[in-house]
């Protein structure tokens, strides 16, 4: 396991696409292994010792969190196939995301990557039907299997309604692209669409509360919440990958290079001579002349100031190695979505084996600006 730099877990790798946990899921893990031992094993199974309800519960929490991943990979899967690059499958106390490096560039296409995911589902309820009805009420996977194949299928029908940030959702953007032509009005449908059911689920999960079952009913105004501010991100997000899209890296990155700093300069005369002195603020880290990783000023701020004279640019930089990367030609929209899912600043820019520059948050946000500005 190794940390991702942006606070998941790298757990391996699936096509070489990274698999992440993120460290809520290790809660939600402790709470479901905690509710299935405490209340729904004991009342479905009464003759079942404690060891072996807590062993039941913990396979059945881990096979749920597998069957959340097979979800998430068939979305992988399927948009690779459809010549989308995917950065990321990610497991987090709500569920899991596939982290896709691009949008798909037909409705066939976004349909075929969204109804994957509620048919994998479907397909993980029929097979842990049929184990259910192999092994009945015999062995821990016999106790699993009924409630993954109804929590599976539960799953999928969630999956299916016509909202953003859902499954459904994509697949109502993508009838809707179909028919009007026009992806922005599919996005808009299935934004607003969401809005409005992440509404009903707060006001059902309002009346729950009010009619006694306070839990359940502040749950579902929480998974109301998240959904609405998923939808609205969507919407949002799909204005700016339009003004994005086109655009190459090299349209955007900065004309001068960034400073090269060696590796052994300590981070107190980095600060007095560069940042300072000269006001800069990215920086490309060498040893021997070659580069070999990049430093920002929130790098620097993570330092306690008592420490600069004993730590170096090369103590605190990012190593190259580390960092995704992309060439001047790739779209800007792709630069940017690597950025996110890594939560980095820069992102260095390769053309060929030499490193060319760094990409900046900056940068972006100044282009955004300026084509406001003109009204593009």
């Amino acid at each position: 396991m190794m940390g991702s730099g942006n606070g998941n877990i790298t757990i391996g790798y699936v096509w070489g696409i990274p698999i992440q946990i993120n460290p809520s899921l290790f809660l939600i893990l402790a709470l479901l292994t905690w509710t299935l031992a405490g209340g729904l094993l004991p009342a479905a199974y009464p003759e079942m010792s404690d060891l072996g309800r807590w062993l039941t519960a913990l396979l059945t929490a881990l096979l749920f969190f597998a069957s959340i991943l097979f979800h998430e990979l068939a979305h992988a899967w399927v948009a690779r196939r459809n010549s989308i690059p995917v950065v990321s499958v990610t497991l987090y106390i709500f569920g899991g995301i596939a982290q896709l490096g691009g949008k798909a560039k037909t409705p066939g296409a976004e349909f075929r990557i969204a109804a994957v995911g509620p048919a994998s589902s479907i397909f993980l309820a029929a097979v842990f039907y049929g184990i259910n009805q192999g092994f009945g009420d015999r062995g821990y996977l016999g106790a699993s299997s009924e409630w993954l194949a109804f929590i599976n299928l539960i799953l999928a029908f969630f999956n299916l309604l016509p909202g953003y940030p859902l499954d459904g959702g994509r697949i109502l953007e993508s009838i809707v692209w179909g028919f009007t032509r026009k992806q922005e009005t599919g996005v808009k449908v299935a934004g607003t669409a969401g809005q409005i059911i992440a509404y009903g689920l707060m006001a059902i999960g309002a009346f729950r509360a009010f009619q006694g079952d306070i839990i359940g009913g502040i749950w579902m105004i929480m998974i109301g919440f998240i959904l609405h501010n998923a939808a609205t991100t969507e919407k949002k997000a799909f204005l700016q990958q339009g003004q994005l899209a086109g655009t190459q890296v090299s349209q955007v990155m900065g004309i001068v290079r960034e400073p090269e700093v060696p590796a052994g300069l300590t981070l107190q005369l980095l600060v007095e001579q560069h940042i300072l002195g000269r006001g800069q603020g990215s920086f490309i880290v060498t040893a021997a002349g070659n580069p070999v990783g990049i430093l920002n000023l929130r790098d620097v701020s993570q330092v306690p100031r008592t420490d600069w004279d004993q730590m170096t640019t090369g103590d605190v930089m990012t190593p190259l190695t580390d960092l995704p990367r992309v060439g001047p030609n790739d779209e800007l929209l792709t630069a940017v979505q690597l950025m996110d899912a890594n939560q980095l600043l820069q992102l260095p820019v390769f053309d060929g084996s030499r490193l060319a520059g760094l990409l900046t948050r900056d940068e972006v946000i100044h282009h955004l600006r300026l084509r406001s500005e003109a009204g593009v």
